[in-house]
């Protein structure tokens, strides 16, 4: 099964945005003008499927029976889903980490095929269709499977899933990086602090946050300058930042995860914010506090 490739972004904004009621100029364009009849709602959603707008007949093929008429289907579509959708939309070789609906050719999961009012012809608000599927459960092996819980309710949500969704870190139909990542970042509770280790952080975050050992502005976890991310991103048990931090949304400031699990062992973060800097009591090390001046 090949998957989708993301179309140039003047279509996936809907390079054919309509609005309002159709006229004499949205008609001609149809090789049937009768379908907007009936079916005039399909092309008058914020955002258009071009092929929608152009002519019904680019995907709906006649049968002979007679339309419209109950109980009787006079229009096929010209090819099966997914193989009608890659007559326009470009094909990739399969990537490494797929989008289950792309993998399984169910186009239909995510998109409308005729108008929406999200971008991408999306059946609804991107974050909100993404936690119809990744808000359903709560399966321990599957960190994935209830982000739901993270994002809502009263807690601080990650500024780059707030501001720009999902797709900031996650790529929609697929990516060679594990969980369709956009780009690495590792999976160990134990890594090194390389650049190219975190490169998904890096996209949005400076360097300095975990590169310098001493910073006035890379960030506010200091002790003075001493950065104190620095310091737990050394040596061969550097932390990841997920062992602190949780990286879709949590109670706490800074996203700090409220418990920890290492291993079979779960551990009270502890952590309590204070002017100028904070502590934390987590398990693997005693109180300790920093204060930036």
């Amino acid at each position: 099964m090949k998957l989708l490739f993301l179309l140039p972004a003047a279509l996936i904004t809907g390079a054919s945005l309509f609005t309002g009621r159709y006229d004499d100029s949205i008609r001609q364009r149809h090789q049937e003008p009768e379908c907007l009849d009936c079916h005039q709602e399909m092309v008058t959603q914020k955002v258009v499927h071009p092929v929608a707008e152009d002519a019904c007949d680019n995907c709906h093929l006649s049968n002979g029976e007679p339309h419209p008429l109950e109980g009787v289907r006079a229009f096929d579509l010209m090819d099966t889903i997914p193989a009608l959708c890659f007559y326009c939309h470009m094909e990739t070789e399969p990537l490494t980490h797929g989008h289950d609906p792309v993998v399984e050719g169910d186009c239909l999961a995510c998109h409308k095929v005729h108008g929406s009012s999200e971008i991408s012809l999306l059946k609804e608000s991107e974050v909100n269709l993404c936690i119809t599927c990744h808000g359903a459960s709560d399966d321990p092996q599957r960190r994935s499977s209830n982000i739901r819980k993270y994002i809502t309710g009263n807690r601080i949500i990650h500024t780059a899933i707030s501001s720009g969704g999902c797709i900031v870190c996650h790529l929609p139909h697929g990516s060679n990086v594990r969980a369709m990542l956009a780009a690495h970042y590792p999976e160990g509770t134990y890594v090194s602090n390389a650049e190219q280790d975190f490169e998904l952080c890096l996209m949005c975050h400076d360097t300095d946050l975990i590169m310098a050992e001493d910073t006035e502005w890379g960030t506010n976890f200091r002790d003075g300058t001493r950065n104190l991310h620095w310091v737990h991103c050394q040596g061969s048990k550097g932390r990841n930042c997920r062992l602190c931090h949780n990286l879709h949304g949590s109670p706490l400031p800074f996203l700090i995860e409220e418990r920890v699990t290492f291993g079979e062992w779960e551990m009270n973060m502890q952590f309590e914010r204070a002017n100028h800097g904070g502590s934390c009591l987590p398990g693997c090390h005693g109180l300790l506090q920093y204060r930036r001046e």
